[in-house]
């Protein structure tokens, strides 16, 4: 599958370039909290694209399923919510995490919101653009447990000079579907760079046979350093940290 195809390139170049150059995320609440399962509830979608949300919505479960969580099926979670009134996404995004946690007796909620999901074109190059906000919240206290914020760019035409890098370039190129502004393949990528690198992403949740051995590269540090998106999230209404969290190479 194209996911596969770019996967194991994709870990060799971003762990070492994406977790470097930020502050480390405190893991404390998240190792307190030790969710098993999670709920994705509808994306906000702020983008020009209608069927950006519904594209993106189908990206998610596999990486979480892999990093070891058990994950309730979108369409279930969806139909639910509409059944007890809650199919707008932004109401959803508003409503006390306890109150969702209930309905389905989760451990965690992840809210997205989609902040882009379109296509640039230059006279000699163009590019699929696409970033998003994740936040994962407690289910009981809805406490934040863990936010990041993504964007890939993907360029195509030219060359970058980066054998690996134009390698994953021609991957997400030839699964692109311009047509329908199915932009899928760059929202794998930048998931995947949400949730794998250490210190940002998600530690192995109990369904992986890493779950318990990743505390060295998920520390809870105890600093409270939680996020560093630079967006307030329409689920998690308080102004993100500084950019200065950003530590200088």
């Amino acid at each position: 599958m194209f996911k596969n195809t770019i996967f194991l390139a994709l870990i060799a170049i971003l762990l070492s370039a994406c977790a470097s150059s930020m502050q480390p995320k405190d893991y404390s609440l998240f190792r307190e909290a030790n969710p098993r399962s999670v709920v994705i509830v509808p994306v906000i979608n702020h983008s020009q694209e209608a069927e950006a949300a519904d594209l993106f919505l189908t990206t998610l479960a596999i990486p979480l399923a892999e990093r070891g969580y058990y994950v309730f099926p979108t369409n279930m979670v969806r139909s639910m919510m509409e059944e007890d009134g809650l199919a707008d996404a932004h109401l959803v995004h508003s409503t006390e995490t306890p109150i969702l946690g209930s309905l389905f007796g989760a451990d965690a909620i992840l809210y997205v919101e989609i902040l882009d999901w379109k296509s640039q074109y230059a006279l000699l190059s163009s590019s699929i653009v696409v970033e998003f906000l994740y936040t994962l919240k407690d289910a009981r206290t809805g406490a934040l447990l863990w936010q990041d914020q993504q964007q890939f760019i993907q360029q195509k035409g030219g060359s970058s000079g980066n054998i690996f890098a134009d390698m994953i370039a021609a991957a997400i190129t030839a699964g692109v579907d311009n047509a329908k502004s199915d932009y899928t393949p760059a929202a794998h990528m930048a998931n995947a760079m949400a949730m794998v690198p250490p210190g940002q992403g998600l530690p192995f949740g109990p369904y992986s046979p890493n779950y318990g051995t990743d505390h060295e590269l998920y520390a809870a540090t105890g600093s409270g350093h939680f996020s560093d998106a630079t967006e307030m999230a329409v689920s998690y209404p308080v102004s993100p940290q500084p950019a200065d969290d950003q530590i200088n190479e």
